[in-house]
């Protein structure tokens, strides 16, 4: 073993992914699983199953396997009105204000810029703004 080299070792029940050394093209995955480590044959071969496919097990050479973590599910919930009995504060979810932000023309156009242009350009330009303003 070198310096370097990390022993790696499953258990039965582990979850794992299979490097792919015949792919379709280069960019089919190179891992697939995940697949479950169902017997330790010695100390470099596992059987390992995989629902997905015709033949449901197979030995593989541990080079080719890796530990499969399986990521937390996260759940997004937002809240358009409140519970009964239960105060959207309490829970800091995000609301969605139903009624949208009100434009105040003045603050997006400033007075320097409305000095330097007609009175006719100034209202083309907040008629572009209103038409487009989401």
């Amino acid at each position: 073993m070198t310096r370097r080299a990390v022993k790696r070792e499953f258990q039965e029940g582990n979850s794992v992914l299979i490097f792919s050394n015949c792919r379709a093209n280069k960019l089919s995955p190179r891992w697939t699983g995940p697949g479950t480590v169902l017997k330790k044959l010695s100390e470099t071969n596992y059987v390992v199953s995989l629902p997905h496919r015709k033949d449901k097990s197979q030995v593989y050479h541990v080079n080719m396997l890796k530990p499969y973590y399986k990521r937390r599910e996260q759940i997004n919930f937002l809240s358009l009105e409140a519970e009964e009995g239960i105060g959207v504060d309490e829970l800091e979810i995000p609301r969605i204000e139903q009624t949208p932000n009100v434009l105040d023309l003045s603050e997006i156009i400033p007075e320097p810029i409305g000095s330097t242009l007609t009175e006719d350009h100034c209202q083309q330009l907040r008629n572009v703004i209103w038409k487009y303003r989401e």
